[in-house]
């Protein structure tokens, strides 16, 4: 039986040579901070996923990146300097790679837009979901 390749979710990542605390704070208000750490390249990183709960096969990138994008825009002038100075700020675009041939996930032009005009890139992932004999892992 063969598996659909299918979108999983977005992840906005975050990195920069100084603590965004106030950053951190205000977006775990809004949506799902998942780590924030000091890590072992010196720099600080977090990772964020919009709070909305949709696991549906109607859930896609569009409606990820607005919600984070969203809450981008109602931060204090305290938390989007900190964002300001980060040197990553990427969404990033994962999916769950199955039997799929030629996989189409679309980003609509206003939505690419929206993360220029927020000084963001866009990365996507992609996971294999099978093992090199073929076999799904598990």
């Amino acid at each position: 039986m063969k598996t659909e390749t299918e979108y999983i979710n977005t992840d906005f990542d975050l990195k920069s040579k100084s603590p965004f605390d106030t950053l951190n704070r205000e977006l775990d208000q809004m949506c799902c901070v998942l780590h924030y750490t000091h890590g072992e390249d010196g720099h600080w990183h977090s990772t964020v996923e919009s709070a909305h709960d949709d696991g549906t096969a109607k859930r896609n990138a569009e409606t990820d990146i607005l919600a984070i994008i969203a809450a981008i825009n109602v931060l204090s002038p305290a938390a989007t300097a900190e964002l300001a100075s980060c040197c990553l700020r990427e969404f990033n675009i994962g999916f769950h790679c199955w039997d799929t041939w030629a996989y189409v996930h679309r980003l609509p032009s206003p939505v690419v837009q929206a993360v220029a005009n927020a000084d963001c890139s866009l990365a996507v992932t992609l996971y294999p979901m099978r093992n090199p004999d073929g076999s799904p892992k598990e």
